[in-house]
């Protein structure tokens, strides 16, 4: 935290505790800050915090001494109105803002000389996979790390690369605490989930009126035979070479389609495209990669200098109308650009293509249009991926090679039977390449009975559908799962407006399911203030809360959604040991029910795997028989002491 009066110094944080509890892959994280000014005048104390992509804040509070100050969310507008009122009048709120995707700041005042002043924060956030690796990361000065995992499998082989980890297991899962005492800086934290390849994963909550409801899915890619062969394709990559990639961009995105053409295997074949306001491309069509055609294509990469506006549009089209779609191969077209360009035009050349290309988007800089970047990648079947610093570019960019060099699940659809699924995101389901992970959510009409998510799509050219089937009745409470779909609708309305829609009703539903379900958007803020502090702001805030009440009552499921919620599960402080590199792996409570069922069907033949709490996994006997065994073992202790 910094003053922003006067010289702007730091503030030094003397007290940090970091709380944090996963269930599956969605983490929810609480982050307690305690910041000691010293002597001088009362100050505005910022603060920005970045919890990474994907993150929102659903909490946010501060204390005047012993008085804790709960945050509420309001219009954007309405929250800072309210603030610069109060501050003018040298009083006490607090205000919590997002300060662009991944990042927040918030602004306390004032802040007393000599006083101790702390902040609370919580977010949440589904946690990347890559294969059979989740990791975790949070930002972290100081002090001790909690985690919670409550994960539907195994877990094995827990590990950080920035602090000393001691693990406390029980019955009831596993806790992770750091000591603080090797490093600083931001917490990462890793560990795999061992569990049968190809297996889905589901989580549903019901609400407590009607029963709507809402679920979560995910399927992790697995390369089953990493020595199979990989069909050869057609890579297309289109480089954004206008007068804003002037510098380092361009160096760096010329560099990084260097290194992608030279890991591209012989079988596979190649184009590039070169674009600004007009286009410039290598081939006609994708040439085989030969070791001339490979030459060429560098040689071609290496002499492209910048200058013009930007295109996107005519430098789609030129890329998709130079695929050749006789041979039957995947055609994959990598775009990178830095730029603006004609939304509907952009959007209209996406929708002509009728080759089924995959379109990978990179964007880079923050003056792209990331919506519509977002928007044609999803509508290709493809993925998008922001780039903010230039030097990151060609580092990035190989990760993405790598990741699409061996596409394993393609054609992939979702069908839901035994209840009614309504309002799924992402709306179009992409191919799945090597590491990726499929997340899907949505509504549930009437959520009581069986429900069954089939995964389809073909796989090394086979059919093959992946099935997890759930009593509904019998399933846990996780209210989580209804906030993670509102943010996935909230960032499906923010992209419909960005891209230019005109109905003012897409705003007015983005506001009221952020107020309703809790959480910042661009246009939502939480504001902290004590009711004695209000004064002439009290008729404000007052008919927010009002019109909050209202938005709440035509939300029953979203104000309802902690209602019956399962009490977190903390662990006894008893077995601690410090965590081993490569540790075995550990059991732990999946809270699902003895009916979930998870099955994988590869070319008509179904492989079923069952598990109490743990769809898969092997359960290693019942509880009876280790009681039995435990029984067994005091009895022969007892009558070795006799004798």
């Amino acid at each position: 935290m910094i003053a922003s009066t006067g010289a702007q110094e730091a503030i030094p944080l003397v007290e940090e505790r970091l709380t944090v509890s996963v269930d599956g892959q969605h983490a929810t994280t609480t982050l307690l800050q305690v910041f000691q000014h010293g002597n001088g005048a009362q100050i505005e104390g910022r603060y920005k915090l970045r919890p990474g992509m994907g993150s929102r804040v659903e909490g946010f509070s501060y204390w005047n001494g012993e008085q804790k100050i709960v945050g509420e969310v309001f219009e954007r507008t309405t929250a800072r109105q309210v603030y610069d009122n109060v501050t003018s009048r040298r009083r006490d709120p607090g205000l919590l803002e997002e300060d662009g995707e991944g990042a927040f700041q918030f602004k306390v005042f004032p802040i007393q000389p000599n006083e101790k002043k702390r902040v609370e924060l919580r977010w949440s956030k589904w946690l990347e996979r890559r294969g059979q690796t989740v990791r975790f990361r949070a930002p972290i000065t100081r002090g001790n790390a909690d985690i919670v995992i409550d994960v539907q499998g195994q877990v094995k082989n827990v590990r950080s690369s920035s602090h000393k980890l001691k693990l406390d297991r029980d019955s009831n899962g596993i806790r992770l605490r750091s000591d603080g005492a090797r490093g600083r800086g931001e917490l990462v934290i890793e560990w795999e989930v061992d569990e049968p390849e190809w297996l889905p994963s589901a989580y549903v909550h019901r609400g407590s009126g009607d029963n709507d409801g809402w679920f979560a899915l995910s399927l992790a890619t697995n390369d089953v035979d990493s020595t199979r062969s990989v069909a050869a394709k057609d890579v297309t990559i289109v480089i954004d070479r206008s007068g804003s990639m002037t510098g380092e961009p361009l160096a760096n995105a010329k560099a990084a389609a260097v290194d992608v053409i030279r890991r591209l295997p012989p079988t596979d074949r190649v184009n590039v495209v070169a674009f600004s306001d007009e286009v410039d491309p290598l081939f006609r069509a994708p040439q085989l990669l030969d070791e001339e055609n490979r030459n060429r294509a560098i040689g071609f990469v290496q002499r492209l200098h910048e200058g013009g506006g930007t295109d996107i549009a005519l430098a789609l089209t030129t890329a998709i109308k130079s695929q050749d779609t006789k041979l039957g191969r995947p055609r994959v077209v990598v775009f990178m650009t830095d730029g603006q360009s004609d939304v509907d035009k952009s959007i209209l050349a996406a929708k002509a293509d009728t080759g089924d290309i995959r379109l990978f988007t990179v964007g880079l800089g923050k003056d792209v249009n990331r919506p519509l970047l977002q928007r044609l990648a999803a509508l290709k079947r493809g993925n998008f991926t922001y780039i903010e610093k230039a030097s990151a570019i060609q580092a990035d960019v190989a990760k993405l090679a790598t990741h699409i060099a061996k596409p394993l699940l393609v054609d992939v659809s979702l069908d839901v039977d035994g209840v009614q699924a309504t309002r799924l995101y992402p709306r179009s389901l992409p191919d799945l390449f090597v590491d990726d992970q499929l997340v899907v959510s949505g509504r549930l009409k009437s959520a009581s009975g069986i429900a069954k998510f089939t995964i389809k799509g073909r796989l090394a050219g086979k059919p093959v559908t992946f099935t997890r089937t759930i009593d509904l009745g019998k399933s846990p409470p996780r209210p989580w799962v209804g906030r993670l779909w509102a943010q996935a609708r909230v960032d499906h309305l923010q992209e419909e407006i960005a891209l230019g829609a005109k109905q003012p009703e897409l705003m007015t539903e983005l506001i009221e399911l952020a107020l309703a379900y809790n959480f910042v958007t661009p246009y939502t803020a939480f504001l902290a203030i004590p009711e004695a502090e209000l004064g002439d702001q009290r008729g404000t805030i007052e008919a927010a809360r009002a019109a909050k009440k209202k938005i709440m009552a035509q939300n029953p499921d979203a104000a309802n959604l902690d209602k019956n919620a399962a009490d977190p599960v903390y662990l006894s402080q008893d077995h601690a040991q410090n965590l081993p590199q490569g540790a075995p792996a550990m059991r732990t409570m999946g809270n699902a029910s003895d009916e979930d069922v998870a099955e994988r069907s590869f070319s008509g033949s179904v492989q079923t795997q069952r598990g109490r709490g743990c769809a898969g996994c092997s359960t290693g006997g019942d509880a009876s028989s280790l009681l039995l065994l435990l029984g067994l073992v005091v009895l022969v202790l007892r009558r070795r002491r006799v004798t």
